[in-house]
């Protein structure tokens, strides 16, 4: 079979379990390994590159266990030292650096690695592979000729002025449910007031919740919502070119810009496999392919589809992240997070 026909058929095939879908990909010659991936990102972002690697480890079939980044951290931890994950790939920057700060993680120093600027790692256990904005999202029809909003301030303004034109008209993150949702609402939560009147506007509006990017894009796009909030660049960039319907803006007041982690787990059974895997990644073939792909690759910026307008809030990649994920403190904000979202009828 071709490469292109051994992209597709998992695509096209994957194994669904109770929790996840998995998608393999076999092995191009006599398979003498097999890697397990637990992924937040997209499987048809992460398929070319995964394809790519194996022309240089023909022998290595690589299975793809797909999860939210929530889960993939719950499922992780939930297994322990049993777990057959070898690499873990999420966009959850707080739990992923959580889980190397609890001892999960294996370090890495190659040639490959050791290149990474200094931001783009932490302590040779956690590695960005992408770098890309969060953006908001306009369905140009629901717009109905308004010029969309290019900054959160803008955005409050239209609410106010329209209430019921975009009642049950919005979607985001669920913060419960996802971890980069709970990720960039705690950033969004420390650049000022306007998020907290944001969020006060979205629940008076009944926002629709949902824990995935691209199905928050597909709603967008399918017209059943007018204004996506916090969506992540790469899936963003693929949905516009698909859709002309839709408008991507980096929010001018401040544009978060948030990168994607790989660690390969202490209880990998392949921990040098996996870290062939991770050094190809970062290697420029493999950020290419991610390019390819639709990701925005860590090391060439000059490919921002949608370039910020405003200034740049870099998530840190340092222990700032880990006082948010505190169990009473991540209640705490949920519960007012809830609050302010969700009509009192509605809250749990």
């Amino acid at each position: 079979m071709n490469k292109i026909g051994r992209f597709l058929l998992p695509l096209l095939f994957p194994v669904v379990t109770s929790a996840a879908e998995e998608f393999l990909l076999p092995a191009p010659a006599a398979e003498q390994e097999e890697l397990v991936l637990y992924s937040a990102t997209d499987y048809e972002h992460l398929a070319p590159l995964l394809v790519a690697f194996q022309q240089t480890d023909p022998g290595v079939s690589i299975r793809v266990v797909d999860l939210n980044s929530r889960e993939l951290y719950e499922r992780f931890l939930e297994e322990g030292q049993d777990s057959p994950a070898d690499l873990l790939l999420s966009s959850a920057m707080d739990l992923q650096l959580k889980l190397v700060n609890d001892g999960h993680a294996l370090p890495r120093r190659s040639e490959q690695s050791l290149a990474l600027p200094t931001q783009a790692h932490w302590r040779h256990e956690l590695f960005a592979f992408t770098f890309e904005p969060v953006l908001m999202v306009f369905n140009r029809d629901g717009l109905a000729g308004r010029e969309p909003p290019r900054s959160r301030q803008e955005l409050l303004a239209l609410l106010r002025r329209e209430p019921q034109r975009w009642t049950r008209r919005i979607v985001t993150y669920d913060i419960g449910a996802s971890g980069v949702g709970y990720l960039l609402a705690s950033q969004d939560s420390q650049q000022g007031e306007t998020y907290g009147r944001l969020l006060e506007a979205f629940g008076s509006l009944e926002v629709q919740l949902d824990d995935n990017s691209n199905d928050m894009l597909a709603a967008l796009a399918r017209g059943e919502a007018d204004i996506g909030y916090n969506l992540l660049g790469s899936y963003v960039e693929a949905a516009v070119a698909a859709h002309p319907g839709l408008v991507a803006v980096a929010p001018e007041d401040y544009t978060l810009m948030l990168m994607r982690l790989a660690l390969i787990s202490r209880y990998s059974p392949r921990p040098e496999l996996a870290g062939r895997l991770l050094d190809y990644m970062l290697s420029p073939p493999g950020q290419a392919a991610l390019g390819q792909a639709g990701l925005q690759p860590l090391l060439d910026q000059t490919r921002l589809a949608i370039q910020p307008q405003g200034p740049i809030t870099l998530i840190p990649l340092t222990p700032a992240l880990l006082p948010p994920l505190d169990r009473l403190d991540r209640r705490s904000f949920v519960e007012a997070w809830r609050g302010s979202m969700l009509p009192a009828s509605a809250a749990p």
